[in-house]
């Protein structure tokens, strides 16, 4: 990440106001399906999700590249375990986490990363735009937003889809073209 972006998230969650921001709504419905345990919130910002897993009782480690973020994270809840970290060269052992959140973010090249932090029967939630947000709002570069299909389609032969979302929906008092997918690690990967 150049440094101008971090400093464009660093000024974003220094200059915000108090963070009451609720966790992502496809979060809050597929809660359930995560394993209890050490689940890494990539992108954390100021924590909104990574409140969320900790209150249900996963042992959170909240991952961003803003500091002043990761300082509303420790705000929001106790025991999250905050990592300053840019995701352009992320560093997790292999195998050694049973979930990963992504919310409103994308990466394309951390797919098979990810794949190798979780332990076999894992469980990944990604859930961020479609390329159809670009006709109401940000973001509206094609390297943050998803073709139709295409996250399905990525983890499939590594994981096993649980439960999937896409299109329009209503976030945040807002509409948004979402996609979304909780995936279970498969024990034995063909690849990404």
């Amino acid at each position: 990440m150049s440094r101008q972006d971090r400093e464009r998230w660093d000024a974003k969650h220094r200059d915000a106001a108090a963070a009451d921001d609720p966790p992502s709504p496809f979060l809050v419905e597929h809660a359930n399906l995560l394993p209890a345990g050490r689940t890494l919130d990539l992108a954390a910002g100021s924590g909104r999700n990574a409140a969320f897993l900790a209150r249900r009782g996963h042992a959170v480690i909240a991952v961003d590249v803003s500091w002043p973020g990761l300082a509303r994270v420790r705000q929001r809840a106790r025991g999250i375990a905050c990592v300053q970290m840019d995701l352009d060269a992320p560093a997790f052992r292999r195998g050694s986490v049973d979930g990963v959140v992504v919310v409103s973010f994308l990466d394309r090249r951390l797919f098979a990363e990810v794949s190798g932090w979780l332990r076999p029967g894992g469980v990944l939630l990604w859930d961020t735009f479609l390329v159809d947000q670009r006709s109401i709002g940000h973001p509206r570069e094609a390297a943050f937003l998803l073709e139709r299909g295409e996250l399905a389609e990525r983890l499939s032969g590594t994981f096993d889809i649980l439960a999937v979302r896409e299109g329009l929906v209503e976030e945040r008092g807002r509409p948004a073209w979402r996609s979304g997918v909780v995936a279970r690690r498969m024990a034995t990967e063909s690849g990404l």
